[in-house]
């Protein structure tokens, strides 16, 4: 039984795509309290339910071209970070949609590329210091490029970069990225027999 048992769950704020809730958790060694504000995209989430069997709800897409040895990456203004970041394609997965119908979903959306295979690493949680979400990493290899389907306030790029550049890219201190984007890139770069560190 983990030392750390949480007693209560309040919600505190409902917004249109998350919820943020208050928890309150016991140490039932010394008995002292911990009250800790977290996120959902879970609507009904309860104290019974919280980090329990949730659907994945994103996906995050690295394209990649094997064989002429390059990589997607994305251009994109972040508004939570005020700035343009490095990134790779990324997106919810609507209800009743399956993770690899998201994935190639979201890449046509986002970039315009049209997936071929498409290989769903298992779901993780996004950020365990803020939220319960749940995410799948896909690994996606791709057919062609057409038109993207971009929503009305999204502003994103997308280029192939080569294995060399993706690498130089993803350890420049200099480029602005997310964690995920620069762990999957150096992640498929290692895969394919460069080093990485």
């Amino acid at each position: 039984m983990p030392k750390m048992q949480l007693n209560e769950l309040n919600e505190v704020l409902s917004m249109p795509f998350f919820k943020v809730y208050s928890a309150m958790y016991e140490n039932s060694e010394t008995g002292g309290m911990k009250k800790y504000d977290l996120i959902s995209r879970n609507r009904d989430l309860t104290a019974e339910t919280l980090g329990r069997g949730l659907p994945v709800s994103a996906v995050a897409i690295l394209p990649v071209d094997p064989e002429n040895r390059r990589i997607l990456l994305t251009r994109e203004f972040r508004m939570p970070v005020n700035d343009y970041l490095v990134a790779i394609p990324a997106g919810l997965v609507d209800p009743g949609e399956d993770i690899e119908t998201a994935a190639a979903r979201e890449l046509r959306e986002e970039t315009g590329c049209i997936a071929d295979q498409v290989h769903i690493l298992p779901p993780a949680f996004s950020c365990i210091g803020l939220t319960d979400e749940t995410a799948a990493c896909a690994i996606v290899t791709v057919k062609s490029q057409g038109e993207t389907a971009q929503e009305e306030n999204e502003e994103i790029t997308s280029q192939w970069y080569s294995y060399e550049e993706a690498l130089a890219i993803m350890t420049d201190p200099g480029v602005r990225t997310g964690a995920r984007a620069q762990l999957l890139v150096l992640l498929w770069l290692a895969r394919e027999g460069m080093k990485v560190l």
